[in-house]
């Protein structure tokens, strides 16, 4: 599974500008996927809260938005018209910046896409002592078996809990 952990998602952020740190910060906070962020208008903001009917049969969610995007979403929407994407780009050009945002910050190529942000969402969540059902809530989950894929960890995990069990 490919997440990322609070170091590099920090340096991506701040590796990040503009329409770019934005996608990265909406898509960690609120645990987008990236077809999620790009469709996002005007529309889905209103009164400081992100209200947003996600994708894949999951449920619609309405989150209050944090300080650190909570001024990039207010000056962007002042330049946007009603009902116009907030962030016009194609999945493609969006993987494109993630990956070479993430690879300028010394991310490893395989987890510098869109999809670990989500599932770094739930990783350090969880890590951070959210419950599965807050983080199921925050993910816009239907389902708890869903949610819990995020339980398991990663090869790199596994390979150093094998190293301290096995005192190498």
């Amino acid at each position: 599974m490919r997440f990322l952990d609070k170091d590099e998602l920090a340096a991506m952020v701040n590796q990040s500008v503009g329409l770019d740190r934005l996608m990265i910060l909406l898509s960690f906070n609120h645990g987008l996927r990236v077809s999620e962020v790009l469709s996002l208008t005007s529309n889905n903001f209103v009164d400081g809260h992100l209200i947003i009917q996600r994708l894949k049969g999951s449920l619609k969610t309405i989150q209050k938005l944090l300080p650190n995007e909570a001024g990039l979403v207010s000056d962007l929407l002042a330049h946007r018209k009603v009902g116009e994407r907030l962030i016009p780009f194609t999945r493609r050009t969006a993987h494109r910046h993630i990956k070479s945002i993430g690879i300028a910050a010394g991310v490893p190529a395989f987890r510098a896409t869109p999809h670990a942000l989500k599932h770094a969402t739930a990783k350090i969540g969880l890590a951070g002592g959210m419950t599965l059902p807050e983080v199921q809530t925050r993910l816009g989950h239907k389902s708890g078996a869903s949610t819990m894929i995020y339980l398991k960890t990663d090869d790199s995990a596994a390979d150093m809990a094998f190293e301290a069990a096995v005192g190498l």
